[in-house]
């Protein structure tokens, strides 16, 4: 009865509002991104499709994890491994795009003369068609077919299947490899914030005060930006998988697992919001530029 107990208060008090949170979030950001023309370009596409990765985990927690465990209900629990495939498909896409995005970013501040030949309009699509084909191609072999992912009684939450090969592929085929892109992610994002600062270096003496001021803040928001949303995923990683072998009390190990995994998706979607002015006017329906300067795209 406890134990029931826990997993209700977990699901009621802490998944419930993060997901919706991040529903509200990251849908939200889509909608701003699909109207805002200053989006229109590589840049925007690729996070078009990071907030409507982040909205698919977060709606599907909401509207079938939480229920699930809240109504206790046989039937959602016994279909349960395809909930869990589609939350480890949207968490693995979004790590992938947010490897695309850093590899927008990288071009277009190291190679800026071949950057709109490499990510145009169509190249941007064929990259973001070629994601989904690959990611959901290698989850549905790794995750529908060798290994489910599903809710247990036991754990109160999603676990893979008892088997050594279960347990090799959630230690390489998700941990390891998701570790790894997201440390590649970090390492193009500080490549790309060093060349920037190089580059405003050089042309601070052509540029007025205002604008290398305007400049700096960019390159601080930049800067926050990207080491957040690297940082957090890969904290999120750690935490899922060192917490519950150091750790025995039942609350730290579901906020360091359960929680990190559904919370990393809405901060997410938070870090979009801080990070953006023009998403962030949108949304308080303020008036936003139409057009973006040569700085930003530099930067986007």
């Amino acid at each position: 009865m406890e134990d029931e107990m826990d997993i209700t208060n977990q699901t009621l008090y802490a998944l419930l509002p993060i997901s919706f949170l991040g529903s509200i979030l990251n849908w939200t950001i889509f909608y701003a991104i699909q109207r805002l023309e200053c989006f229109n370009h590589s840049f925007g596409f690729l996070s078009a499709n990071q907030a409507l990765v982040d909205g698919l985990h977060s709606t599907t927690f909401l509207l079938y994890f939480c229920p699930m465990v809240l109504l206790d209900n046989a039937i959602m629990k016994e279909m349960s491994h395809h909930c869990g495939f589609v939350l480890l498909l949207c968490y693995e896409l979004s790590v992938m795009i947010h490897l695309a995005i850093s590899l927008n970013r990288f071009c277009a501040v190291w190679i800026p003369y071949q950057y709109h030949n490499i990510f145009n309009e169509k190249n941007s699509k064929i990259l973001i068609i070629l994601i989904w084909l690959f990611t959901g191609s290698v989850a549905i072999y790794l995750y529908e077919i060798l290994c489910h992912i599903y809710y247990e009684d036991k754990s109160d939450f999603l676990t893979f299947t008892d088997s050594k090969l279960c347990a090799n592929i959630g230690w390489y085929g998700d941990f390891v490899k998701n570790a790894c892109i997201v440390a590649v992610i970090m390492l193009i994002d500080i490549l790309t914030v060093i060349k920037v600062r190089r580059m405003s270096r050089k042309i601070s003496v052509n540029i007025t005060e205002q604008a290398q001021n305007k400049l700096s803040s960019r390159e601080m928001r930049f800067l926050k930006q990207t080491v957040t949303q690297g940082s957090v995923f890969l904290l999120e990683l750690l935490t899922y998988f060192f917490i519950p072998q150091y750790f025995s009390n039942k609350w730290i190990v579901f906020f360091g697992t359960s929680f990190a995994w559904v919370a990393v998706h809405a901060v997410d979607g938070l870090v979009v919001v801080i990070f953006n002015p023009e998403v962030r006017k949108f949304l308080l329906c303020k008036e936003t530029k139409k057009r973006v300067s040569s700085m930003n795209r530099i930067s986007s």
